[in-house]
């Protein structure tokens, strides 16, 4: 004869407790736990064990009738290219609906300085809502997946290879994972004090520069400065002050230089930026007005204002015996010392 139901202090039979609950129980979840697992797991038809390895079966808080919210996957509404070669690779350029020209020429939506591209090298086309590239008789040719291409339609994923060495990764993506991308690609080349860009990425476009000024006959400059007596303003104001000091420096500096310069960090409070065809001669009227400006310009800490001025060196490809990168910052580097010890505030730029 089949027992009686047992009632609980509730009132609630052994029969009804079964009727709402899973066939399998061995722990309930906490709601933390819960959303750690179902993000881990969530697509993957992975299994989850216990921390005795044993198989767990979910169930708990979202079983038992409270519910869990729904989840919705982000909208992928925009496509981008990533770059993945050379110095810019991680770099992320956001394709719209517009034709998207590519090539050496400044007039191209994105101009590409690589000996190996075209002038007018391919574009890229929206159309039935999809993208689609296509090659403008290029010299070196456009790939897609590793096969040559006249037209072809993209899909999210795709490898594009312009001539020898360029290539991106075609993707669709949301904002949120946009957002991320471009914060990846800042984080590995920027200096996370000033915003300035770091020594390696400073390395690598500076050896990118003197290989295109000397593919094209032309000239690059490059100016070294320094904060004057920097420990002072550490040892009078503090660190945070002087970590201050050397945020507003790279934020003046950057104002008053072009979009294609380069403002980098190259050690401590020493600073350095590459200017694209530019004389020595050019490259001390830069470092001029950025010294002028300094020196007129206090850095304000905590209502206090705290003097700053610096002192510059500067040199470019004619101002060398060997056309290299360790030459061209040896050379800007001597005349730095001797604006320092010249009795500094003061720029050198002399032959």
């Amino acid at each position: 004869m089949k027992p009686p139901d047992s009632k609980g202090a509730d009132g609630t039979t052994q029969t009804e407790l079964a009727a709402v609950r899973p066939s399998k129980i061995t722990r309930t979840t906490p709601p933390a736990m819960q959303a750690v697992r179902t993000l881990t797991a969530a697509g993957s038809g992975a299994q989850l064990l216990d921390d005795d390895d044993e198989p767990v079966t979910e169930v708990g808080i979202r079983d038992v009738g409270f519910g869990a919210a729904p989840r919705h996957a982000p909208k992928r509404d925009r496509a981008v290219l990533l770059r993945m070669d050379g110095v810019l690779a991680g770099q992320v350029h956001v394709l719209d609906r517009r034709t998207f020209r590519i090539g050496r020429h400044p007039k191209n939506d994105f101009r590409i300085d690589d000996s190996g591209i075209s002038r007018f090298h391919a574009c890229i086309e929206w159309g039935n809502d999809r993208h689609s590239i296509e090659d403008l008789e290029s010299r070196n040719g456009t790939y897609v997946g590793g096969s040559m291409v006249t037209r072809k339609e993209l899909s999210d994923g795709d490898s594009i290879q312009l001539g020898p060495r360029v290539s991106f990764r075609y993707s669709w993506t949301d904002a949120n994972q946009e957002a991320l991308f471009q914060r990846l690609y800042e984080s590995s080349t920027r200096d996370a004090l000033t915003g300035a860009y770091n020594r390696k990425h400073f390395e690598e476009r500076l050896s990118a520069e003197i290989a295109f000024a000397l593919r094209h006959n032309a000239d690059v400059a490059l100016i070294l400065f320094d904060i004057d007596h920097f420990k002072r303003v550490n040892d009078s104001y503090g660190h945070q002050a002087g970590d201050a000091v050397l945020r507003q420096l790279t934020l003046t500096a950057g104002r008053r230089l072009r979009t294609e310069d380069v403002l980098a960090r190259f050690g401590g409070e020493e600073f350095a930026v590459i200017l694209r065809g530019t004389t020595t001669l050019g490259a001390g009227l830069v470092a001029e007005r950025l010294r002028a400006l300094v020196a007129v310009l206090p850095v304000i800490v905590e209502g206090k204002p705290i003097p700053v001025t610096i002192s510059a060196g500067c040199a470019s490809l004619e101002s060398c015996t060997e056309r290299t990168a360790q030459e061209l910052i040896a050379v800007a580097d001597r005349r730095l010392y001797r604006a320092k010890h010249a009795g500094r505030n003061r720029v050198d730029a002399t032959e």
